[in-house]
């Protein structure tokens, strides 16, 4: 891009994160429904540095996991007060959903770990099947109970971002994806030809019924349908979020995203959902 170009997109773009109030905004444009003056952030323990996932239980906690760490944190979302359930061993953990009564574990290379909620140092692995490099770090339940994954990293597609599925009765994944969000798409919402959107979490809102993607890498948040057609986008304020890792809606609409700790403190922000309920 050129130098003077990438400049004023720059300028333009602090502006608009600055521009509202003294602590600037959380999301440029707003988010429809989320009022970001009335966000709550919880300072998470230094345990918790490497938040990676995140996946909203029905006891109203938050089950997390930390990059690198084969445990599950049972986390309180008002005051961070966590317990934790050791599974495995050292991998690079990325995310983490709740199905039945086990929990599974997304790996960076794609591998899927089931974990028994009751029974302790107990997993199986699934290995996926893809020999070409995928990097994924996005895993969330569609409404007909398949796991997907979305893809960080491809060499073997240049369209966009691969959504891959895992059956967990078969506990196969799909042979091909079974969808893709296109770049041109994605940059074209963004309104930037030369935008980076490297998914790192997602979650299907629960009252929206539509997928909420957000990338660490690009500093920005899509909304999208079940197959992969983008709605809607936003850009992140940096300050905000450092490096937003984990995603997760509460049943009421309320946005939870976690923030692993670059400056020394990993955080959770909750930004109350105000729009129509259905």
């Amino acid at each position: 891009m050129n130098r003077t170009i990438a400049c004023i997109l720059t300028i333009v773009l602090i502006a608009g994160f600055t521009g509202c109030t003294g602590q600037g905004r959380s999301f440029v444009p707003s988010i429809p429904g989320y009022d970001a003056s009335k966000k709550q952030t919880v300072v998470l323990d230094k345990d918790l540095l490497e938040i990676s996932g995140m996946f909203w239980l029905a006891n109203s906690t938050i089950a997390a996991i930390n990059d690198e760490e084969g445990k599950v944190f049972l986390i309180d979302p008002e005051d961070g007060d966590y317990h934790v359930r050791k599974f495995g061993k050292k991998r690079d953990y990325e995310d983490i959903v709740q199905l039945d009564t086990f929990y599974f574990v997304l790996e960076s290379n794609g591998n899927i770990h089931r974990v028994p909620i009751n029974v302790k140092h107990v997993e199986e692995e699934y290995e996926f099947h893809r020999k070409k490099k995928i990097e994924f770090e996005s895993l969330y339940i569609d409404p007909n109970n398949r796991l997907i994954l979305l893809s960080k990293e491809q060499r073997e597609s240049k369209k966009g971002v691969l959504a891959y599925s895992f059956d967990p009765i078969t506990m196969q994944y799909s042979d091909t994806p079974v969808y893709t969000i296109r770049w041109k798409d994605i940059r074209n919402m963004l309104k930037n030809n030369n935008a980076e959107f490297k998914p790192s979490a997602a979650a299907i809102h629960p009252i929206k019924k539509t997928l909420f993607i957000v990338a660490s890498i690009g500093k920005a948040m899509l909304e999208t349908t079940l197959d992969g057609e983008v709605l809607a986008a936003w850009q992140l304020n940096p300050d905000q979020f450092p490096q937003p890792e984990g995603l997760t809606f509460a049943p009421n609409g309320d946005m939870y995203i976690s923030n692993e700790g670059v400056d020394g403190k990993a955080t959770i922000l909750k930004f109350p959902y105000s729009g129509t309920k259905k």
